[in-house]
């Protein structure tokens, strides 16, 4: 039980509360979330805990913990639902509480978040812990669907372009595609990425990192990242720190569609960014623009369409994992 005594428990259990969502993970989550119930009920550990309903639920849950007082907040899910978390904590781009201490329960289909840290506890043990990390969080800045300013957070990664359109499919899957998640991520991504391969085009744009300016670009695909793993199991192979103030940028040519599926098996063993077509850079701010209706992504969630403006905020979270 991690060395601690049930007294100890009891006490680091008295201002934490669990958002979980059952429907991560294509739904496996729940059958996670009730063995893990067992393991709080053996341990007899008594801790507050809410399922979500709705798309956003959790951030509409943790609006209310932090008004509440609660100063660690439980997310057993995936990247997504850590994602809508992370959306009611922060206000004017500072977390609404210094105490606040987020702890992540990857329960989800793609729980990419967490691979960046070499050492990882167990549920239980990251429930019960005050081993925590500074983080930082990325800003970015962007138009809704109906051409309104909004800004959104994020911890993982953005993607505007193929990746973002095959995202898009991914969280509006068919039964076909969740019976797919409960067999492998990996599969269920890939099939999704190669209908957005056959789809998506080119994304015409220009980018502004710090005070470099590149212009007249013809991309597939646009990733800024503080964790280089995405979908499961494809990975930038670039080895990141949740803490290092920098924002990590890989872009794709436009290449054909040919050649682009050539790609993917690079994408997999983390060895794309050796490609010609493909680049890497690394800086504090990033402009992406361009007129183009092109989704873009951040951790799981689908926000709108550039122009777009990314930022840092250098070790703005603590988090547990």
């Amino acid at each position: 039980m991690g060395g601690y005594s049930l007294t100890l428990k009891m006490k680091n259990l008295n201002d934490t509360f669990i958002i979980y969502n059952p429907k991560a993970g294509g739904g496996l989550a729940q059958k996670k979330w009730e063995e893990f119930q067992k393991v709080l009920e053996s341990s007899q550990i008594k801790v507050g805990f809410k399922p979500t309903s709705h798309a956003g639920h959790a951030t509409e849950i943790s609006v209310d913990l932090v008004e509440k007082g609660y100063r660690r907040i439980a997310v057993f899910g995936g990247d997504g639902t850590l994602n809508e978390v992370l959306q009611g904590i922060i206000n004017n781009d500072k977390v609404k509480s210094e105490e606040l201490t987020l702890i992540f329960l990857p329960a989800g289909s793609s729980c990419d978040f967490e691979k960046m840290f070499d050492r990882r506890q167990s549920l239980l043990d990251r429930l019960l812990s005050k081993d925590s990390y500074l983080i930082d969080i990325c800003k970015v800045e962007c138009e809704d669907f109906d051409g309104k300013k909004i800004t959104r957070y994020f911890v993982a990664n953005s993607s505007v372009g193929v990746i973002s359109l095959a995202i898009q499919k991914f969280d509006t899957a068919t039964k076909f595609i969740n019976f797919l998640k409960k067999i492998s991520v990996d599969i269920a991504a890939l099939s999704v990425g190669v209908k957005a391969l056959l789809k998506f085009d080119e994304l015409n744009c220009e980018l502004k990192l710090d005070d470099k300016q590149l212009i007249n670009l013809r991309l597939k695909n646009l990733t800024v990242f503080k964790c280089s793993y995405f979908g499961g199991g494809m990975n930038y192979g670039i080895k990141t720190k949740a803490d290092d103030g920098i924002l990590h940028i890989a872009f794709i040519d436009y290449v054909s569609r040919l050649k682009l599926f050539g790609l993917i098996p690079s994408l997999y063993t983390g060895k794309i960014l050796s490609k010609k077509s493909a680049h890497y850079e690394k800086c504090k701010s990033l402009e992406v623009i361009s007129n183009q209706k092109v989704f873009i992504e951040t951790d799981g969630e689908i926000i709108g369409y550039p122009p777009a403006r990314y930022s840092i905020l250098e070790k703005a979270l603590r988090i547990i994992v």
